[in-house]
């Protein structure tokens, strides 16, 4: 008589994470189809996501409060009370999308300024040091230049590019919810897998 595998408290764990695969599958499909919405809505405002986004952060907020009554996670507390908060959250930025668009369009269009400053000024500074062994360094000086500007005027008038920000947030959230997908099968592959090995 074969004696069946020994189940550790870490296969345990890992047994009833397995369990909650639909969880992160739902965030993501959700997260795709908001970052659609954004890229494909003509003259969508940041404020106008912010709402979008709210919505998403309350559904995943009742997902947590669900599993954590179900019993399907290990700390069934701290899940509650974690979508507790994202519902109160959501319904916060949905109430107040102009202040939070407003504050989340500044921070995020400081950092693409930036970026875009420091990457034209290392263009330029490059062309300069390999002038004699590169040609038409003239054309990345230029480019470097344009990218500066082009950096300088995002971070003096941020408001002119809302749509870039809403399409930047778009892009994010549908590469995050591809992720998120993926991770929701692997996780559901890997509960089968543990099924197999204790039986």
């Amino acid at each position: 008589m074969s004696e069946s595998p020994v189940v550790t408290s870490h296969q345990e764990f890992a047994a009833k994470l397995a369990k909650l695969w639909w969880i992160p599958l739902l965030r993501g499909a959700l997260l795709v189809i908001i970052g659609l919405y954004a890229l494909l809505t003509p003259g969508m405002t940041v404020a106008a996501l912010m709402r979008v986004a709210a919505v998403f952060i309350i559904l995943d907020g009742f997902l947590a409060v669900a599993a954590g009554i179900a019993g399907e996670t290990s700390s069934r507390g701290w899940t509650i009370a974690r979508g507790a908060v994202g519902i109160l959250v959501g319904i916060f930025v949905f109430a107040h999308p102009y202040a939070i668009a407003g504050i989340a369009a500044t921070v995020m269009l400081t950092i693409i300024a930036l970026v875009i400053v420091v990457a034209g000024v290392m263009e330029i500074v490059g062309a300069v040091r390999d002038r004699n062994e590169i040609e038409g360094e003239g054309w990345l000086i230029l480019g470097g230049a344009l990218a500066v500007l082009f950096g300088v005027l995002v971070f003096i008038a941020p408001l002119s590019f809302g749509r870039l920000i809403v399409q930047i947030l778009g892009v994010y959230a549908i590469i995050f919810g591809i992720s998120l997908v993926s991770v929701a099968f692997r996780v559901r592959r890997f509960g089968k897998a543990l099924v197999r090995a204790a039986g």
